[in-house]
């Protein structure tokens, strides 16, 4: 009869634990409850790689420009700059052309004072997340291991695409095309690295 109340116990303390820490599987955000404080592991996720960034040297203006490859998917590198800034870190600017479309970059070291930016992105993306629907043509979704932003809304008007992400888990990156639908900048994107 001991081993029965015994039994009963451990499984009364596991379905306990299990109720107190949800975990979420699949593709639901994960979210911890302890008591009336709850915790966003994707912002958590966010804390922790700013800590990180933080450490960091922003890269030299030099080094900076030296990243960007020639050609990418048939675009051409048509002008690029860095810049350095002791308050808010190295920055650059890139325009890639081709068949009368072109792919503007913008890109911001994440590194030393560039970490407060790339927080602000990553956590901008969290709260789009909830407001997008399938018909606004816009969508927070995974993309190189963070949530990012996809907006395509422009585009049937006025040739206008956009990607804002992560690239290497430091580089706050804002795509703009022109002329070029949102598959093909994704994939002059995954062809693209810093």
């Amino acid at each position: 009869m001991k081993s029965f109340y015994l039994g009963m116990a451990t499984l009364s303390v596991g379905l306990a634990l299990m109720a107190r820490h949800n975990t979420a599987s699949g593709n639901q955000q994960a979210v911890h409850s302890f008591g009336n404080v709850r915790v966003n592991s994707d912002s958590t996720k966010v804390e922790n790689l700013v800590k990180e960034l933080k450490k960091l040297k922003p890269i030299p203006k030099a080094d900076f420009e030296a990243k960007f490859k020639k050609e990418i998917n048939g675009f051409k590198l048509t002008e690029a700059q860095a810049f350095e800034d002791q308050e808010t870190g190295s920055f650059a600017s890139a325009n890639y052309a081709k068949d009368g479309g072109n792919i503007y970059l913008m890109i911001t070291d994440g590194a030393g004072p560039g970490s407060e930016q790339v927080k602000a992105n990553l956590l901008n993306y969290l709260e789009l997340k909830d407001i997008y629907t399938p018909e606004d043509k816009s969508a927070v979704k995974n993309y190189k291991g963070w949530l990012v932003s996809f907006d395509w809304s422009m585009f049937e008007n006025d040739g206008l695409t956009s990607i804002q992400y992560l690239e290497g888990n430091r580089y706050a990156v804002v795509a703009s095309a022109n002329q070029v639908p949102i598959e093909e900048l994704e994939n002059f994107l995954n062809s693209f690295s810093l």
